[in-house]
């Protein structure tokens, strides 16, 4: 079952030449607003999808969305429900809704597996700190393996909070359902506002294990550590300097390739026309030169036995 905003009607003609299949358009300012189509919450055979990337901005888009994630939770009673991908990013969300999003999740006792949280201008240290308080009540049945909060507006100070709630826990290292393996959390930081020198602490305190994606990769769960940090270099963090600009101020979401962005475009989601977003004068893209793949999920307890599991997750060894 999948839940959708109803897309405005659109024009068919502009100057008597049809017009090219779009679902954004351009709003005030030149920057192109992106259309609220396609499903917002899927039920697939893995558990729920949220696809509200680039979506949730619009007045009462949240809400609806929240809505009904609360109502596909409710429908799962006893039996648990899982969200195999909470992908909210690029969008601005405020303090209060990414708290209730966090307050719905604990409550319902909905298991995320992969939270999409990145390019999110309003992510800061006081966000940071739900997230945190989230960590901290939760079960081992309940973790997440993923968490994807890269160019968003985190400081030192809540990068510190975040690990904290790692360090005085016993979450992870996680074992995995299939090879019993312990398993660090795959987490994603880069382009942030954070020291390098207090991320560099926590990697010397085995807290953190920098994971550079490729052949022969290994993550450090089984060596201790809590946290895998995704990093392009070994030994460099790729964050910013000085402080965080307002969410107004902040520079338009870069464009991302992945599953979920071409999942939302066969279901008739956002898209963009090349070239429209406008940038700042003096803002330089960040350089990324590949984008590093999602590793794997902890499938649904259900499937935890089923034929196949190790060697699907063998890749990652």
């Amino acid at each position: 079952q999948a839940f959708w905003l109803k897309p405005a009607p659109k024009p068919t003609a502009h100057r008597g030449r049809p017009l090219l299949p779009c679902a954004c358009r351009v709003a005030a300012g030149g920057l192109p607003e992106m259309a609220a189509a396609g499903p917002l919450v899927i039920n697939t055979g893995q558990g729920l999808e949220i696809r509200g990337r680039r979506r949730l901005d619009k007045v009462g888009a949240f809400e609806a969305l929240l809505e009904q994630l609360v109502q596909e939770i409710e429908k799962k009673g006893d039996q648990g429900c899982i969200i195999s991908d909470c992908d909210v990013s690029q969008n601005k969300l405020s303090y209060e809704q990414f708290e209730a999003l966090f307050t719905a999740l604990g409550a319902h006792s909905a298991r995320v597996l992969r939270f999409r949280m990145f390019g999110c201008a309003t992510i800061n240290d006081e966000v940071v700190r739900v997230i945190a308080d989230y960590f901290r009540l939760l079960s081992q049945e309940h973790l997440p393996t993923e968490m994807h909060l890269s160019d968003c507006a985190i400081t030192t100070e809540g990068f510190t909070v975040l690990m904290a709630a790692f360090e005085e826990t016993d979450l992870y290292p996680a074992t995995h359902p299939g090879s019993m393996r312990p398993t660090a959390l795959y987490l994603r930081l880069e382009n942030n506002y954070i020291s390098e020198a207090a991320i560099q602490e926590k990697v010397d305190a085995g807290i953190i294990k920098p994971f550079k994606k490729g052949p022969g990769s290994q993550g450090g769960g089984k060596e201790g550590a809590k946290v895998d940090l995704v990093v392009r270099d070994l030994g460099k963090y790729q964050q910013k300097q000085g402080e965080p600009p307002s969410p107004e101020e902040a520079p338009p979401p870069r464009q991302v390739h992945d599953r979920s962005t071409d999942l939302q475009q066969q279901q008739g989601g956002w898209q963009q026309h090349p070239g429209q977003w406008q940038q700042p004068a003096g803002w330089q893209q960040p350089v990324w030169p590949q984008q590093v793949q999602a590793r794997p999920m902890w499938p649904p307890p259900q499937q935890q036995q089923q034929p196949g599991l190790q060697q699907a997750w063998g890749a990652m060894a």
